[in-house]
């Protein structure tokens, strides 16, 4: 059975209001591909050893402990993707590009005057984005099996105990109530809602969905460097979400019937979710030899304070069907769910956990010298464990608290996702003021189900120049094919043919730094 099937199982039982909140959403926010410096994305992301880079701070804050100077950091971007589609045997394909804010920054080195062990701290002052949500996807072809307003059928039903007519007309103002209202849906003879969309004749889908937005943190570090072999850093940190997304799917009719009282339907949704959050980062790095650092840090689990913001319009065509002819109905027909909700968005505030990580790391040194300037490069490498399905929802406050749907959801992400490990490598040769950088990343899957493979890849490459106290990266990072699953719908009754996702996409970085 599909995943969200079991979803909608669940949920139907629990609640009468459909929420936006899902088992995707709990992953979309628990799966970090950090940004960074230039320099850090070069090398696969693997700051969990090396060191005397700012983005430390988000991966393993005893990294500052290297600094014994001051620097300013800024990283801009420019990023771009493609979304391959197939669905019903028909292919799509959708891009996305834009700019972004990888990373920007200060950190105050500051050394000891004195002869003890302990040789210098830094303290920094960091934002770095932590996921990237821009994206496309569209979908489109002939379905002879299903329509969305099956969904609406659905959740009028109620798992066996269909709701009364002002529930069906009030209480799902983004969904099923609008179907209701524009007589897509009716209750018929036999106590049961139906679907009247002749879907045994056709109809053509189409549905086109643009997400926005990103995860981005800030956070104050605090590392020190005990006797240059011991390296302790904590961070406080505060992420925060922004995320968009715009749908608009349409079914029209595929046959040349005038006659079947369906001519097309445009359902449009749109859902704005802002958060802010709170987690902690503890670190060590030892060195038992100058050539050589081991990394392990700690990410305590982010709380999450979550407010989702939704509002959907329907327009349908029904070809001159009156359900009252002393009322006739003047078709297309147009209903907002401002309608139904008195006017206002629906809104709901809820808080989030997302998982915790444990990270450990090893680099080498080639030229153990400990003058920066006289190395001549690394090698570096992070292992990261990830449990997704330790993601939580909690519903218990605001004006509606739903504890029962909490504990529902939260099984099915257990039952839905695992732990995962996540590589990340990299190196660098250095030449005399120029290096030149590599690497690779591999994100695994946090799926269960073992036919769907939901791991990222990512190869990177990049080049430094270091002067003077000026300091300038480029960097491009490839993501290569990540192959996940779509659904417009989920019905209880039957699972829904999913569209095929193929995504591919670069970023460009650069970072522009100056030491003082």
């Amino acid at each position: 059975m599909n995943k969200r099937t079991v979803f909608l199982l669940i949920a139907i039982g629990v609640s009468t209001q459909v929420l936006a909140q899902d088992e995707w959403d709990a992953l979309r926010y628990s799966r970090l591909t950090p940004g960074g410096t230039a320099r850090t994305q070069s090398i696969g992301g693997a700051a969990g050893s090396l060191g005397g880079d700012i983005s430390a701070t988000h991966v393993n804050p005893a990294g500052l402990g290297f600094f014994k100077t001051s620097e300013v950091v800024i990283t801009p971007g420019f990023y771009f993707n493609k979304i391959q589609t197939g669905y019903l045997g028909t292919g799509n394909d959708a891009n996305r590009s834009g700019v972004t804010l990888g990373n920007a920054g200060i950190v105050f080195g500051l050394p000891a005057h004195n002869n003890g062990k302990w040789k210098n701290m830094a303290v920094a002052l960091n934002y770095s984005r932590l996921a990237d949500f821009n994206s496309t996807i569209k979908i489109q072809g002939v379905n002879s099996s299903s329509s969305i307003t099956d969904r609406w059928a659905e959740d009028l039903n109620n798992g066996g105990q269909p709701v009364t007519g002002d529930q069906a007309s009030n209480g799902f103002p983004t969904g099923a109530s609008l179907g209701y209202r524009n007589y897509l849906v009716s209750l018929a003879n036999d106590g049961n809602y139906h679907s009247y969309v002749p879907v045994d004749q056709g109809i053509y889908q189409q549905d086109m969905v643009e997400q926005s937005g990103a995860m981005n943190e800030f956070s104050i570090g605090l590392g020190g460097n005990y006797n240059d072999q011991l390296y302790i850093g904590a961070a406080l940190n505060f992420p925060t979400i922004r995320y968009e997304r715009n749908r608009t799917y349409a079914e029209d009719d595929n046959t040349d019937d005038t006659g079947n009282e369906f001519s097309f339907l445009e359902y449009k949704e749109s859902l704005k979710t802002d958060a802010v959050g709170f987690n902690a980062k503890l670190g060590l790095i030892y060195s038992p030899m100058p050539a050589l650092r081991i990394g392990l840090s700690y990410h305590t689990p982010s709380w999450y304070s979550m407010r989702d913001q939704s509002t959907a319009n329907l327009q349908n065509d029904l070809e001159g069907f009156q359900p009252d002819p002393s009322n006739p109905i003047q078709y297309p027909v147009y209903i907002e769910s401002g309608e139904v909700n008195d006017g206002f968005p629906l809104e709901y505030e809820y808080k989030l956990r997302t998982p915790s990580r444990a990270l450990v790391s090893l680099s080498y040194i080639f030229g153990t010298n400990a003058d920066v300037s006289k190395q001549h490069g690394f090698i570096t490498a992070d292992v990261e464990y990830v449990n997704y399905g330790g993601t939580k929802y909690n519903f218990s406050k605001g004006p509606n608290p739903q504890p029962a749907l909490a504990n529902s959801l939260n099984q099915v992400i257990r039952d839905t996702y695992q732990g995962a490990m996540n590589l990340r490598v990299g190196g660098e040769l250095k030449f005399t003021v120029l290096a030149v950088r590599a690497g690779f990343s591999y994100y695994g899957s946090p799926y269960k189900q073992s036919d769907i493979d939901g791991s990222i890849k990512k190869i990177s490459g990049g080049l430094g120049y270091r002067n003077k106290g000026f300091f300038a990266d480029l960097t491009y990072i490839h993501t290569l094919a990540w192959n996940d699953t779509y659904q417009p719908y989920i019905l209880r009754a039957t699972n829904v043919q999913p569209a095929s996702l193929e995504t591919t996409g670069g970023n460009v970085v650069a970072t522009i730094g100056f030491k003082f």
